[in-house]
């Protein structure tokens, strides 16, 4: 509301009519001038054009002790008063001449006997004071002992009273008060009202009877002093309940964001909306770890999520930015309600809003239930320490995988790589080359339908080694060292293999499967294997073609069923867990691992393609790119073709047996090669 004051002045010509004034608040300038008129009208006073008074005129709002009741008409305001120059109202000459001769017994009274040191008894109890006319000392004293409403005036035994308070210097209280707004300047330009506002919140704050320190107080006044009006009620409540924030936070829809109570985090963190994204992002990552104590890899993968607006982070963001009171809510709450959000729930807002509306619930933010904090995914026993003994272990584990053994004679085996040769020779082992130009998918010709075929007497040592000799000491100490120092010793080889919906670049992807290897080896080492919903792949531009679509209807049930599983994720988010799954297995960084795949036209096309499409930086190089239908051709060459020699272990067009048949015929081929150079 508004305060608004009016001069109804009356014409030269009318000379029985008065001059009126009148004052009220109303919400606008519009609102003022239509109630004017109906005050006006209420009291049979006419304006305008043959009236005795001119239409009203609206002055600025006179700070005075002689005020009429609000909405009333005055016809005795003018006689003390005269409007200046159409600005400012000033009193009279009779009027001023009465206010010097106040001040000057005033004068004389003070000269005659000190304030603080009169009597009550004998002062004139009667007399008042106008605080505007005092100085800035009296003004602040004044309101901290005023209670309901702000004081326009005193009395002597007041202003004795405020002397007393402004010398004694065993008072700490006041005297920190005072110090408190000499070190705010902005304070002595605030009127009686910001004044008395300002030391009532003082004392909500910072109860009389206790000890303050200074420093805190000057804190306190000065924030006061920096937030808009309707952000000081909330700083109040927060400092008075203990939280001394700095800010009060407020949502993109004005709402109070809050962030001043105390939750699971460290003490000494600002919970701001940069500290929730960070959360956010962290919660969308699908590794299990402690919340409290995270990885390192794992908060720069989440630094770099927020950086990128990666999905489904940025839809997360949006929506809790949003909720009123969101920072007050502890680590564990959001991230089980994250955790715990069916799939497919980010793309639509409202039932997101609604998600959250109905979960996020939590009465203790200092201390999660256990059942928040398992619905997060909290790992206590995993710390940031845990990422460095892995790399490090004091022992290292028995390995199981794959390894290369001495079959003498300079002949090495690849165990359990080639299939033992049956006693009976095939009749006939077919060898026919892939043709893409007859197919839609790398897998349209079975490559393993011959999976039967077998080597022929004599060739079970060749199948795996006719790599001849391996020098380890000569490998390369980059891709090739074939020294293991760990139990999980990392990787600079990678197969994938992908089943698809169309052959092009645009490809929509139904499934991914990668394992990293050692080709100098055969050793197979961590693998990967996601579903993807085609929903998700088209929506992200994915092209299906009918012929694939044909194909895929005349396969085995174990083969349609690999690309329609309940469980399949959408398409971004397998990119980044196959991101994730690179940076933790791959020996000097992402940028430098080979990306093994039938490179030249399919998997690593439409991986890059897919990459581009979804906004997602892919992690390796494009130099990088290896090609496994050219070294199967190198093979060729030189007489070595394991691809229908080794055993094929699990289901035919599945992207993860794929990938793994892939290494293991790459390897041997890998070794054959590095033979015939050496």
């Amino acid at each position: 509301m508004n305060t608004y004051a009016y001069l109804i002045k009356a014409k030269a010509k009318a000379a029985n009519a008065k001059s009126f004034f009148c004052w009220f608040s109303a919400k606008s300038d519009s609102r003022a001038d239509r109630q004017i008129l109906d005050i006006l009208e209420d009291a049979e006073i006419e304006t305008g054009r043959g009236a005795d008074h001119q239409l009203p005129i609206r002055t600025n709002f006179p700070v005075v002790d002689d005020l009429p009741d609000e909405g009333i008409l005055d016809d005795t305001w003018c006689d003390r008063y005269d409007y200046d120059n159409g600005t400012t109202w000033q009193k009279t000459v009779i009027e001023i001449a009465a206010s010097l001769a106040a001040q000057e017994q005033e004068q004389e009274q003070e000269q005659e006997q000190p304030i603080h040191s009169t009597p009550l008894s004998t002062a004139d109890e009667n007399l008042t004071y106008n605080l505007a006319l005092l100085p800035f000392r009296v003004q602040l004293l004044a309101q901290f002992l005023t209670e309901e409403k702000h004081a326009s005036h005193i009395s002597w035994p007041t202003k004795c009273q405020i002397a007393d308070l402004e010398m004694d210097t065993d008072n700490n209280y006041i005297q920190n008060l005072l110090l408190a707004a000499e070190n705010n300047p902005k304070l002595k330009d605030y009127d009686l009202h910001g004044l008395w506002k300002v030391t009532t919140a003082v004392k909500k704050v910072f109860p009389v009877d206790k000890r303050h320190e200074l420093g805190t107080l000057i804190t306190f006044i000065k924030l006061w002093l920096e937030h808009d009006h309707i952000d000081r009620g909330i700083l109040v409540r927060e400092w008075a309940n203990g939280n001394r924030i700095s800010a009060v936070q407020r949502n993109n829809s004005g709402a109070n964001a809050g962030g001043g109570n105390q939750t699971d985090r460290n003490p000494d963190l600002v919970h701001t909306f940069d500290v929730l994204d960070k959360e956010i992002a962290l919660a969308t990552l699908p590794m299990d770890f402690n919340i409290y104590d995270l990885p390192g890899s794992i908060y720069r993968r989440a630094k770099e999520i927020v950086q990128k607006k990666e999905s489904p982070f940025k839809e997360w963001s949006v929506a809790l930015r949003a909720t009123p009171g969101i920072l007050d809510y502890s680590r564990a709450a959001i991230f089980a309600l994250i955790r715990s959000a069916e799939e497919h729930l980010t793309p639509f807002p409202d039932r997101l809003r609604g998600y959250i509306c109905a979960n996020l619930t939590e009465t203790n933010h200092a201390n999660p239930t256990p059942e928040t904090l398992a619905a997060a995914r909290h790992v206590p026993e995993l710390d940031a320490a845990e990422e460095v003994n892995r790399l490090q272990p004091d022992e290292p584990a028995e390995n199981n995988q794959p390894k290369l053994a001495n079959a003498g004679g300079g002949i090495f085996t690849i165990e359990g790589l080639a299939a033992p040769a049956p006693a009976p020779a095939p009749a006939e082992v077919t060898t026919e080359t892939e043709d893409a130009d007859n197919v839609p998918m790398e897998e349209a010709v079975s490559n393993e339908e011959q999976t039967g075929a077998v080597p022929a007497p004599g060739e079970a040592g060749m199948v795996a080694s006719e790599s001849g000799t391996v020098d380890r000491e000569k490998a390369d100490p980059v891709n090739n060292d074939t020294r293991i120092q760990n139990s999980d010793p990392l990787y600079t080889h990678l197969m994938v293999d992908l089943e698809t919906m169309a052959s092009g670049p645009d490809a929509p992807i139904v499934s991914i499967g990668a394992v990293f290897f050692d080709p100098a080896t055969g050793q197979l080492g961590p693998d990967f294997y996601k579903a993807v919903s085609l929903e998700s792949a088209m929506a992200w531009g994915g092209v299906p073609e009918a012929s694939t679509i044909i194909w895929w209807l005349k396969q085995s049930a174990e083969a349609r069923s690999a690309i329609a599983m309940d469980d399949a994720i959408p398409l971004d988010d397998a990119l980044l867990q196959l991101n994730d799954f690179i940076s933790e297995n791959a020996a000097n960084g992402p940028a430098s691992i080979q990306v093994w795949g039938n490179g030249a036209t399919f998997d690593n096309v439409i991986l890059r393609s897919s990459y581009d499409r979804t906004g997602i930086d892919c992690p390796w190089r494009f130099v990088n790119d290896r090609d496994v239908r050219t070294i199967v051709e190198l093979g060729k060459s030189v007489g070595c073709e394991p691809r229908y020699k080794i055993q094929f272990v699990g289901d035919q067009h599945n992207a993860l047996a794929d990938a793994r048949h892939q290494a293991k015929y790459v390897s041997v081929i890998w070794q054959r090669l590095t033979a015939t150079s050496n």
